[in-house]
């Protein structure tokens, strides 16, 4: 091996890693950490972790493309490949209820996530003629309920078609300022355009309109210590601190209402783990100021991260370069590989 083919196996880097960030497309972004893979369509086995200075994004790199996300959620891609007997089921007891119209027993998710948003937007008693979008509406379980309480329901949702038995089905966001509530629970997270989403999102709600929106909470990675969770090389390409998704939300004209946070929540959909961000948002005509340096909350939860789950191998590991971690990551499985 020549000189410098050994240097660069210790230095590692993609012919395809992202040159700006995924959501302002600013080139201010940096290498902060690396992280194992399953090995994929390319035999990698790891990918870097990078940063926006300028908006605070984290975002695996390289990123997937545009078009291979497309068909990942269409309803003919891998995602509705798995849940195809799910899906299926969900079907049949969709049609099942309609001629029953079976109620709730009991005090569900929903309820919990409904009566936390109800002080800030009327979701159990809308006006009349009021109107939801649920973006990425999966299955439909949150425009079911509140069609119950009276809202007129719309969705968006490439995966499968359960969700509109019941519900009004929209391909394209409208820009007409129609929607009293919109609801954006775990979307950002697995796009490639998030601000430009939000710029449509906030040309669809109401001047007095509410948005929800969840994403993984990297902020309170040191406490759940999920990693994969907040970002992966698959279906969570893409990870926001509360500063980023405050941050990009004012740049879409957006601005935060409240946080919602609490145990009940938290119970109720993460087993108890602080897992999730969640944050009621509304159209502004006067954007928060931007944080100064929104990146910083972002690396500085991967540091507690990492100080907490590792011992000192681990910590002084990473006082190397990335892309040497990188490269000694993949040296290492190759040995392992090649012994086993």
């Amino acid at each position: 091996m020549s000189r410098s083919a050994k240097a660069a196996s210790y230095w590692l880097r993609f012919d395809d890693e992202a040159s700006a960030c995924p959501a302002c497309a600013s080139p201010r972004i940096v290498l902060v950490d690396e992280f194992r893979i399953p090995r994929d369509a390319r035999r990698r086995i790891v990918r870097l972790i990078s940063g926006c200075r300028d908006c605070g994004l984290l975002f695996s790199n390289p990123q997937p493309r545009p078009e291979q996300l497309a068909a990942f959620y269409s309803e003919e891609g891998e995602w509705a490949a798995r849940h195809a007997e799910r899906l299926r089921w969900l079907e049949a007891k969709t049609r099942k209820s309609l001629s029953g119209k079976k109620r709730l027993k009991g005090r569900g998710k929903r309820d919990v996530l409904f009566d936390a948003i109800a002080p800030y937007a009327p979701v159990h008693a809308p006006p009349f003629g009021a109107s939801v979008l649920d973006f990425g509406c999966g299955d439909g379980k949150m425009l079911d309920w509140l069609q119950r309480h009276g809202w007129e329901t719309y969705g968006i949702e490439p995966s499968m078609d359960v969700a509109f038995i019941r519900h009004q089905r929209l391909s394209s966001l409208p820009q007409d300022q129609r929607f009293g509530l919109i609801i954006l629970n775990h979307v950002l997270e697995h796009i490639g355009d998030p601000l430009g989403l939000l710029h449509q999102i906030a040309g669809a709600l109401r001047d007095d309109g509410a948005l929800f929106v969840s994403v993984p909470g990297v902020d309170a990675l040191p406490e759940h210590g999920d990693l994969r969770y907040c970002v992966n090389g698959n279906n969570h390409p893409l990870c926001f601190s509360e500063t980023c998704l405050r941050g990009l939300l004012a740049r879409a004209g957006l601005a935060v209402t409240t946080r919602l946070e609490s145990q009940e929540l938290d119970d109720a959909f993460t087993q108890g783990r602080p897992l999730r961000l969640r944050l009621l948002a509304a159209r502004t005509a006067h954007p928060p100021v931007l944080p100064e340096r929104p990146l910083a909350p972002a690396i500085r939860a991967l540091a507690l991260h990492a100080r907490r789950e590792g011992g000192f191998r681990a910590r002084a590991r990473r006082l190397l370069p990335v892309r040497l971690r990188a490269a000694l990551t993949v040296r290492s499985r190759e040995r392992k590989t090649a012994s086993g």
